[in-house]
């Protein structure tokens, strides 16, 4: 009885101890050569009690900070928590060859990151919103063998195809009845940096409005994100975005905007296709998706259309706009965390049938030999 009170009193003091030490983590990000002339920036707290570890992946134009409702929350929990900013981000490896900016580098440098804190034997749950949830489903495409399951954010899974994008335009505009991407157009613009540079503040109300329907009427068509900031037009912001996000935001806005740019002008170019035209199309792990009833980006609708592609696919519908994570972060964490459990139960029970088997077998077979 008294061993078990001191071992139980071990186990919550370690636990103390490794939460008191994840909260002081959650700023400070650290800085690590993947290959040379290769850095990565990152934030990692490692998990306790063998729980699995988290990679959350951003999208444009975030941050590894975009996920600071969710590393507080999941590292509480002793959940491991790595988030990297991605290329073109902060302190990470940022070309101005946008042919660099292709998928199959970018998990490359992913893999070598998760060695490099200590996970080279570990799968993981990865985690993307928007432009990080295109990453996270290349990430389980390339290695499955490394990804327990997908979480994607806003952005529903797109299969490798060749990208066509006055083709791509006439769809949405067919089916949404405007151009829910037509923001492209002036993305790949080579004016288009600059603009943003120089009206950093329109730009930053205009993608956090209060008022969501203007991504759908100001933002989302084409030439409109054009008009708006040469214009200098000002919105209010969502108030989930504190004075702090937002000096956040802006700092890292306010310059190298072409190397966060050069996201879009790789696809448009197809830079991936070479490295993607003969990988398998098929998701071979289970994904849930969020999406925002508002998002007019991410059109929660075109969510159904993943069901091609993959077998074990749930869907979770949210009242927010594009920014799931940071509008509604309690239901976001709730989702995922209930997510993770579903997958953490099966994974366990399929393995203890699966050993179960195996030694039935065994035994059966040593019966029958001797």
């Amino acid at each position: 009885m008294i061993r078990t009170y001191f071992a139980v009193t071990i186990v919550l003091i370690k636990l103390v101890v490794c939460l008191s030490s994840s909260n002081n983590n959650l700023t400070a990000t650290k800085t690590i050569e993947i290959r040379p002339g290769i850095t990565y920036e990152y934030l990692y707290v490692k998990a306790i009690n063998n729980k699995p570890t988290l990679l959350f992946l951003h999208g444009f134009p975030s941050s590894y900070h975009s996920w600071r409702h969710q590393t507080n929350y999941f590292s509480q929990q002793g959940y491991g928590c790595l988030v990297p900013n991605l290329m073109g981000y902060g302190k990470t490896y940022s070309p101005s060859n946008d042919n660099e900016y292709n998928s199959k580098a970018m998990i490359d440098h992913l893999m070598i990151l998760l060695d490099r804190v200590g996970l080279s034997n570990s799968s993981v749950f990865v985690i993307g919103h928007d432009w990080g949830a295109r990453t996270a489903s290349r990430f389980v495409l390339y290695h499955p063998e490394r990804t327990i399951s997908a979480i994607l954010l806003s952005v529903a899974y797109s299969p490798p195809v060749k990208f066509n994008l006055s083709l791509a335009l006439q769809q949405s505009l067919q089916v949404n009845g405007y151009e829910s991407i037509g923001y492209w157009e002036f993305f790949q613009a080579n004016d288009a940096a600059d603009i943003i540079e120089r009206n950093v503040d329109s730009f930053i109300d205009l993608l956090f409005a209060s008022n969501t329907t203007l991504s759908k009427t100001d933002f989302a068509p084409v030439n409109k994100v054009r008009q708006w900031l040469t214009n200098g037009k000002r919105t209010n912001r969502s108030l989930y975005m504190t004075q702090d996000d937002y000096s956040t935001v802006r700092a890292y806005l306010s310059a190298g905007m072409q190397q966060k740019l050069n996201w879009f002008k790789a696809v448009i170019a197809n830079v991936d296709w070479n490295y993607e035209k003969t990988l398998n199309a098929t998701v071979q792990r289970p994904v849930l998706y969020i999406g925002g009833s508002k998002d007019y980006i991410g059109i929660i609708g075109a969510a159904e259309r993943q069901k091609n592609y993959i077998k074990n696919l749930e869907i979770v519908e949210v009242d927010t706009g594009h920014w799931v994570m940071e509008e509604k972060p309690n239901d976001v964490n709730r989702e995922i965390d209930r997510w993770i459990k579903k997958i953490m139960t099966h994974n366990s029970a399929t393995t203890s049938f699966l050993l179960k088997s195996y030694i039935y077998s065994l035994i059966l077979y040593l019966i029958l030999i001797i």
